[in-house]
């Protein structure tokens, strides 16, 4: 990849489970119109097994290997901001613990949306399991039938943003979401990361998130309190908050970006 303009924030936007890089279409076209200020580059990857990632699936998706890979696609200089929303919230964190002396300094910020940072308890681990193997055995559509509800208000459905929805879960590879499963099962508690944070820290969260609800980022930013700067969002919505009401997560995602450019 070849370098970025000197004066180029890139915000690496990360995908939640079972989805793909699609679902930050709308911050990618809120960029390239300039509502995210200035000189601006979203890179929005699919993981593994899916879309346009070009690496296959795995038996389990560690959510270090998942930000191995994302480590490897970063530009090689600029400065640059990882945004990650539930499961891409996990990866964003484990991509943090793992920024070597060469990538620590371009880090500017990070943004957690409808996202936690402990891991799964014993009955958590075991719900993945059977999760997992119901989408090997079934396939995706049952997933979609019990998640969709979670992801999204009765209000924002009928429209694009459950069409789009819909259309990432059933394009992600039974396999892909069963190992997505197995690695979010194995995840590492992460508050150490947020502990140590020396950026500006931003969480956003849906007031009727079921999945991961407010109090999670509440503990999150509660973690970060070392960061020079914290704050945290609650919107209307459930588990794809800020795709649900974009008009109130980007004006306040493009004040977090102009601190982190600060």
């Amino acid at each position: 990849m070849s370098a970025e303009a000197p004066n180029t924030l890139r915000l690496v936007s990360l995908h939640a489970f079972p989805l793909d890089g699609r679902m930050w279409g709308a911050v990618r076209a809120a960029a390239a119109s300039g509502q995210l200020g200035e000189g601006l580059a979203v890179s929005a990857p699919d993981f593994r097994g899916r879309g346009k990632a070009g690496l296959p699936a795995e038996p389990v998706h560690a959510m270090s290997l998942l930000a191995r890979d994302v480590l490897a696609q970063l530009p090689p200089e600029g400065p640059f901001v990882v945004m990650g929303l539930s499961m891409g919230g996990y990866v964003a964190l484990e991509l943090l613990a793992r920024l070597g002396p060469g990538l620590r300094p371009r880090l500017r910020g990070l943004v957690l949306c409808d996202s936690r940072a402990n891991a799964d308890d014993d009955a958590g681990k075991a719900k993945r399991a059977a999760t997992a193997a119901s989408i090997e055995r079934d396939g995706m559509e049952p997933l979609l039938a019990a998640m969709l509800p979670q992801f999204l208000l009765p209000s924002s459905r009928g429209g694009a943003l459950e069409q789009l929805v819909r259309a990432m879960f059933l394009a992600t590879p039974p396999g892909a979401a069963a190992a997505d499963q197995r690695g979010m099962a194995e995840r590492s508690d992460r508050f150490d990361v947020l502990g140590a944070l020396t950026v500006p820290f931003l969480a956003a969260v849906g007031e009727d998130d079921v999945l991961t609800p407010p109090s999670a980022s509440e503990e999150m930013v509660a973690a970060a309190g070392n960061a020079p700067y914290v704050e945290l969002l609650t919107l209307p919505g459930a588990h794809m908050a800020p795709l649900e009401h974009p008009e109130e997560f980007l004006p306040r995602l493009r004040a977090f970006l102009d601190r982190c450019r600060a």
